[in-house]
């Protein structure tokens, strides 16, 4: 039978399942971090925003940093496989590198937010130890998985298509998505998306080129 709540006024109502519970904690989440930052959020604000108790986001989160990290790994997975679709059709690495970098400019043009919000994460992390440990346990799956979205492409084109032979290419290209998204936060107008989309070509050249 299904699982089921009851109304003030007696009436059944469904409870929402989990997978809904989460997903609406996350999009609030996410509202509450770009609105005020990772610091001053609260998770009592996020619950709220959600519609939720504060014993739903540790019932799936555990924690603040958890609830965070969970949301730098979906939004990776999501560019990662954005970018695939973008490119799978592409026969040349010319096409498939200005291709796969405009779109991560522009991700990161308009996505300034976001990207100022994992800056002041990453500062967090070497204050806070537990946040720290989190950090670092995310930053080596986005790694893992950059290494393997660049191999899965490069085997097209005649580089090697080992993960492990891409594993500095992809932080180097993290750090140059994080490091162009500050200079962009800080001086607008001084960054444009062509800039943005040259130095990630460059990356994706020298990764990619066999």
């Amino acid at each position: 039978m299904p699982d089921r709540t009851t109304t003030t006024a007696g009436s059944p109502r469904r409870r929402p399942r989990r997978e809904d519970v989460r997903a609406g904690l996350l999009a609030a989440a996410r509202e509450v971090f770009e609105e005020i930052g990772y610091v001053a959020a609260r998770l009592d604000a996020i619950a709220e925003r959600a519609g939720y108790t504060k014993g739903a986001v540790y019932s799936n989160f555990g924690s603040k940093q958890e609830l965070f990290a969970t949301l730098l790994g979906e939004r990776l997975a999501d560019t990662a496989a954005d970018v695939l679709a973008q490119v799978e059709e592409l026969t040349t690495l010319e096409e498939t590198v200005q291709h796969a970098a405009r779109y991560l400019a522009r991700n990161v043009i308009r996505e300034q937010r976001w990207h100022t919000l994992v800056v002041e994460f990453a500062l967090q992390a070497g204050r806070d130890p537990e946040v720290g440990d989190v950090f670092r346990e995310d930053r080596r799956t986005r790694r893992t998985l950059l290494a393997a979205t660049l191999a899965e492409r490069a085997g097209a084109f005649g580089a090697p298509s080992d993960p492990e032979h891409y594993t500095v290419f992809a932080t180097v290209l993290l750090a140059t998505v994080n490091g162009m998204a500050v200079e962009c936060a800080a001086d607008p107008e001084a960054v444009s998306e062509d800039q943005v989309a040259g130095s990630i070509a460059a990356v994706l050249h020298a990764a990619l080129a066999p």
